[in-house]
């Protein structure tokens, strides 16, 4: 990712899509996040405004596994997740987090990723029914791309992005490879719909 040197590069990132559309007041978010950073200065603790907006967000919304939820992954917005207080997985974290972010100034990104082994398989064409991929945002904070795992509640500050791999692992894998990168997610669509769109994206990537 390249450095944005330009005002309208920044405004390009803070632009707002149809799942992602603000619904708090700028204010209050800032409000909610701050007293996080302020704690840990005060225990002389080491803080990062980012991970202080994913500390917020999960202590407001939980994952649920409930079906009735499951069956909604894809198909919300940034503000039915927030007042369910339920989220279906990573998806639902990086589109709150991504509306959050861009409201408090952060160009951010929000970026699919598929596994790297189910990856291989797919371009194989072994049987991958199951689909293995993870949802991340990249903010543009001081000066940087940072990755940020708002579901697993963690900052990558120098990391690849054509291939991830994580200094930690999420479900056991710590390699994924970005199919989308925008931000985004476009319209509302089942599971069935997007997991045709990853395979579809997956496929044309090159090897």
């Amino acid at each position: 990712m390249e450095k944005l040197n330009k005002t309208e590069d920044v405004a390009l990132y803070l632009q707002s899509g149809a799942l992602t559309q603000p619904f708090l007041s700028k204010e209050f978010v800032y409000e909610k996040v701050m007293p996080d950073l302020k704690h840990k200065h005060k225990d002389e603790k080491s803080a990062h405004f980012l991970e202080s907006i994913y500390l917020w967000i999960h202590a407001n919304v939980k994952y649920c596994a409930d079906k009735e939820i499951q069956k909604l992954k894809f198909m919300r917005t940034a503000q039915e997740i927030w007042e369910s207080k339920k989220a279906s997985g990573c998806t639902d974290f990086a589109i709150l987090y991504a509306t959050f972010a861009r409201q408090l100034n952060i160009p951010t990104t929000l970026l699919h990723t598929a596994e790297y082994d189910w990856l291989q398989k797919l371009k194989n064409s072994k049987d991958c029914d199951r689909h293995f991929g993870h949802s991340f945002c990249e903010c543009y904070f001081n000066g940087e791309w940072v990755l940020v795992g708002p579901t697993s509640k963690h900052i990558e500050r120098s990391y690849t992005s054509q291939k991830i791999q994580l200094s930690h692992p999420v479900g056991g894998k710590n390699v994924f490879v970005p199919y989308f990168r925008g931000l985004v997610l476009g319209k509302r669509q089942d599971t069935k719909a997007h997991n045709k769109m990853m395979d579809e994206l997956c496929i044309a990537l090159e090897r």
